[in-house]
């Protein structure tokens, strides 16, 4: 669409292969089909490969599961892993994906993939650690 632009502006085929990146064969193709078939030339065609499996009702079941916490979905768990998560919507559509792919979809969507940090500093009682790090201050001066 851009090249049309482009030549509808006055722009020759040397300028425009320059900005777009594309060989002169290609730019020439591309205006050809617009001057004979008009804007509809210029859409995406189907391409080959293997099908979608992950089809607009499961990425709407991923984004609802992501956001939603596994415990008030009676989960035995309290965070995500792109296993667990692919387990819960595959039990709700019947689409199996990778995890791997999973995180893909998820980044997509602007969900952050990460792993939790666990620590077990509230279990800490503050007088214990400042009583051990002053015998540990101690015995390094001895």
């Amino acid at each position: 669409m851009e090249m049309v632009k482009a030549a509808d502006l006055g722009h020759d085929l040397g300028e425009i292969t320059a900005w777009s990146g594309r060989t002169p064969r290609t730019v020439r193709r591309w205006l050809g089909a617009f001057a004979a078939q008009g804007i509809g030339a210029l859409a995406d065609a189907p391409r080959s490969g293997r099908p979608v499996v992950a089809d607009a009702a499961y990425l709407e079941a991923l984004e609802e599961a992501a956001q939603t916490s596994p415990r008030r979905l009676g989960l035995g768990f309290d965070v995500w892993t792109s296993e667990r998560l692919g387990v819960y919507v595959a039990h709700k559509t019947d689409v199996r994906i990778a995890p791997g792919w999973l995180r893909v979809l998820l980044g997509r969507a602007r969900f952050a993939c990460g792993r939790p940090k666990h620590t077990l500093g509230h279990l800490r009682d503050p007088e214990e650690v400042a009583a051990c790090e002053a015998e540990l201050r101690e015995a390094e001066k001895k």
